[in-house]
């Protein structure tokens, strides 16, 4: 279980980058709250925090593949810095400014402001295992795997570190601390030799057609909006589920339940050797989760919800997994960051597309868990692109590794020399 990981993490360096770029990821589940929070103290107003929280969403999803692409091509380094510092201190002036002025208009639109310099983290790293660990398959299986699990511990960690240091020291607390965990993270990580090794020579693929020109990459954009769309509606679901059973409090333990099966699924798929192609693990995997959903809307009790949970979170950190890997194979070597940046943005979008849906749907009711039959047909739908798109990815054909240059023979009767595989 542990064989994958520790062809990782036995890399020099590769523990500290990893640290390092987790540490800079988990603002992305501390931001939408904290805004949420320092402009309710600070106006009163519980709308202009929502619509700050809102517009830095909208705006990190525009500008996230625009800094991806950068990184692509001015080297990932320069993007981690101008990012990394650019947004750590916008956040600082929003949490600096609260204090000071009752303007929800500034804040609201400082906060719109820190979406506009999102750290593509995620793309970049991506990006970075499947560049530096193509000669092992096994480790590049599980440092996607262990991407995934960044994005469930940011999401289920971040929010409760604002609920505990808004409690300690208000909610400009937690954004201050959000702000120094993003320069500290994306300086760590620009800092790593591995990611200087990583970036392309200058002037390579400058002129070559972006991510968004093949029609296989295009066909896995569409799944990760789908499957996002799935997990923020289920979200949604269980906490319409938990009202419905006047039991409110659930809400949280169901949801996290879910993202320990995503936690547990990640160790599982890193530890082992994957067998098939990924883009036909993706769509045995979104058809399994659709099941896995539908299954949820026919509970009849919090336990035995809480009980499928698990299970279903093994699914989707699997399925999240397959995409990435599935899009690795397919995208064009010279834009795999910023094919990587798309595909997160469209599952950005889709997940507040999913949440907005399941909101509408789902309810305390007679069916509290309409939500989740939603959460299958998003799933469905992706099962049925994936199946689509299949014969168009099986036609990639993947570019070739560059090999170095051979040495100059040596004079007759000398030994040839030999190059290291």
């Amino acid at each position: 279980m542990t064989s994958g990981y520790r062809a990782l993490f036995r890399r020099p360096g590769t523990a500290q980058l990893a640290a390092a770029a987790l540490l800079g990821r988990l603002p992305n589940g501390m931001l939408g709250l904290a805004f949420v929070l320092v402009l309710l103290e600070e106006t009163g107003s519980c709308a202009a925090g929502g619509a700050a929280a809102g517009l830095h969403t909208l705006t990190a999803a525009v500008s996230g593949p625009l800094w991806s692409r950068a990184a692509d091509r001015a080297g990932p380094r320069a993007v981690l810095l101008v990012t990394g510092t650019g947004q750590a201190l916008v956040l600082t002036a929003v949490a600096v400014l609260a204090a000071r002025t009752e303007n929800r208009l500034a804040l609201v639109a400082l906060a719109a402001a820190s979406g506009v310099l999102p750290p593509p983290l995620g793309a970049i790293m991506r990006a970075l295992w499947s560049r530096t660990l193509a000669d092992d398959p096994g480790a590049k299986a599980a440092a996607f795997a262990y991407e995934s699990v960044v994005v469930d511990v940011a999401f289920v960690l971040g929010p409760s570190l604002v609920a505990g240091l808004a409690a300690l020291g208000g909610p400009s607390l937690a954004l201050l601390c959000a702000a120094v965990a993003t320069a500290t993270g994306c300086l760590a990580t620009a800092a790593s030799s591995r990611v200087g090794a990583a970036a392309r020579p200058n002037g390579v693929g400058r002129n070559e057609p972006g991510p968004l020109r093949r029609p296989a990459v295009l066909g896995v954009l569409p799944i990760g909006f789908l499957l996002l769309g799935s997990v923020s509606a289920a979200e949604v679901s269980l906490v319409a589920y938990a009202d419905g059973a006047d039991r409110r409090d659930a809400a949280g333990p169901l949801i996290a339940a879910l993202a320990a099966g995503g936690v547990l699924g990640g160790l599982c798929q890193g530890g082992r050797r994957k067998t098939g192609a990924p883009a036909r693990r993706l769509t045995v995997l979104l058809a399994a989760l659709a099941a896995g959903w539908a299954a949820l809307a026919a509970c009849r009790g919090l336990w035995q919800l809480g009980g499928l949970l698990v299970p279903a979170g093994l699914l989707l950190n699997a399925a999240v997994t397959a995409q990435f890997r599935t899009l690795d194979e397919v995208a064009p070597r010279e834009a795999l960051t910023e094919a990587f940046g798309w595909l997160n943005s469209l599952g950005a979008a889709g997940s507040s597309a999913g949440a907005a849906a399941a909101g509408a749907v789902a309810g305390p009711g007679p069916d509290p868990g309409a939500g989740f039959l939603l959460a299958a047909g998003c799933c469905a739908a992706g099962c049925a692109v994936a199946v689509a798109c299949r014969g168009t990815w099986q036609r990639v054909v993947p570019l070739p590794v560059p090999v170095p240059a051979q040495k100059r023979p040596g004079p007759p009767g000398g030994v040839p020399s030999r190059r290291p595989r």
